[in-house]
Order: structure tokens, then C-alpha cells, then sequence
């Protein structure tokens, strides 16, 4: 029985986004609006949830921008 469209939009929806080979050929200042750009996501998303999806979206947008510190922090390094 084929897929229902609900089913396949959930099932695209579903579908990882980040792709480490995708993210690997992107210049730093690409990298880091990218993870600016997740953090914010969370964010947004934290807005809505429960207070224990809460705590665990506000921790997942500071690590993105962490990780978007330290891309920073890496290129600075090597000019």
C-alpha cells in the first residue's frame, strides 16, 4: 500500500538535516551562521515545550553556539 501524503511529509520532516559532509565544505563565517542559526532554532522551540524538553532545547541551542564560538575562536587562530 503506498504511503499516505501525511506519511511522506512526516517522513521528509523526519530526515536529519545536519549532513557532516554538507557542513564540511562550507566556509567558517557559513558554519557559524549555520550553528547561530540552529541555536536559534532551539530557541523557538523551547518557547513551546514542556519544561523538561525545555531545559534540554535551551542547552542543545547553547551548545550551537558554542560550537560557533569555537569555529570563530579556530579561524581567528590560524590569520
Amino acid at each position: 500500500m503506498p504511503a499516505t501524503r501525511w506519511e511522506e511529509e512526516f517522513a521528509r520532516a523526519m530526515e536529519p538535516n545536519f549532513k557532516a559532509e554538507e557542513f564540511s565544505r562550507l566556509s567558517h563565517s557559513e558554519r557559524v551562521a549555520w550553528c547561530r542559526q540552529m541555536a536559534a532554532e532551539a530557541e523557538r522551540l523551547a518557547q513551546a515545550a514542556s519544561p523538561r524538553v525545555r531545559a534540554a532545547y535551551i542547552d542543545l541551542a547553547r551548545q550551537w553556539n558554542s560550537l560557533a564560538d569555537e569555529i570563530e575562536r579556530e579561524f581567528n587562530r590560524k590569520m
